[in-house]
């Protein structure tokens, strides 16, 4: 199982801080998004500097966060100006970042508003995203949000069924599938195969803030932290043989941590909500 270094925690920094960090949490695995890839490519190192640095870091540059451009739609209508810069990147941007970098892993995100596109044009797109990382050797993640377009593991499920390719699965996020319809049932129904990866954060049972996406982008706890389901959700990963985990904690408080002290937190709790949930992590994650 990889350790994937998801850097919402380290969001106010740079390329070379999300290393800092995620080698200070012991992690395996780094994410990177089409904005962090160009500002670091913009400051002068090529795409491989950036490899040859997370190497002295002991990580593997692995996941694209995120491609929208699998549907019509990029952009939900209210989004503020750095999620509009995060999320209208051209597939042909992702796809060229993920060969620069020879990524494994992209992450598709919906961002499009609820009801603005049709299953069917949905599925038709995801299979072509897939089909198009198939060729370069990517698997896909399709995620859900209890906002915009895609808000629930049910939705998600109906597209990736339908899709029905080799390379996708979805990815469960334990701070998505609470706050919307938490249906454990059919999480344990999936077949195995579709559910490879997680990004874990926490939170209180109440939403706090002004909204649910004012809460997830302000809010957030680190695992095991805070009131939500965590350990159940990881339970039934871990018997589907979960392939891929890591930390997704975007929060107020975090933004205020030093890279260290926000890596190594995000690995710590992570580690051991894992072991709590029954995990049998290898000694390379292990590591303290």
């Amino acid at each position: 199982m990889d350790f994937v270094f998801w850097p919402a925690s380290v969001r106010v920094y740079g390329f070379r801080e999300h290393l800092v960090a995620a080698k200070a949490g012991h992690f395996t695995h780094l994410a990177i998004d089409p904005i962090t890839y160009r500002k670091t490519r913009a400051s002068g190192l090529s795409a491989k500097d950036m490899l040859m640095m997370a190497d002295d870091h002991g990580l593997t540059v692995s996941h694209l966060d995120t491609v929208t451009d699998w549907a019509p739609i990029r952009v939900p209508k209210e989004v503020n100006d750095a999620l509009r810069e995060r999320f209208d990147v051209s597939a042909d941007e992702c796809f060229a970042i993920s060969e620069d970098l020879g990524l494994t892993d992209m992450l598709a995100v919906a961002g499009y508003d609820l009801g603005a596109v049709s299953h069917a044009r949905l599925v038709d797109g995801f299979g072509a995203l897939c089909d198009r990382a198939r060729q370069a050797g990517i698997w896909v993640d399709l995620e859900f949000m209890p906002f915009w377009g895609l808000p629930n593991l049910e939705d998600a499920w109906a597209i990736v069924r339908d899709a029905d390719r080799v390379n996708s699965g979805i990815l469960i996020d334990t701070w998505h599938f609470p706050r919307g319809k938490l249906d454990l049932d059919l999480l344990r129904a999936i077949p195995d195969r579709f559910i490879a990866s997680s990004q874990v954060s926490d939170a209180t049972k109440e939403v706090r803030g002004t909204s649910l996406f004012d809460d997830t982008v302000r809010y957030r706890k680190f695992a095991g932290e805070g009131e939500l389901p965590v350990r159940e959700i990881l339970e039934i990963l871990l018997a589907k043989g979960l392939r891929n985990v890591g930390p997704e904690v975007f929060s107020d408080e975090a933004d205020q941590m030093t890279p260290e002290a926000s890596g190594e937190r995000a690995g710590s709790t992570l580690r051991r909500v894992l072991e709590a949930a029954g995990a049998k992590l290898s000694p390379e994650v292990l590591r303290v």
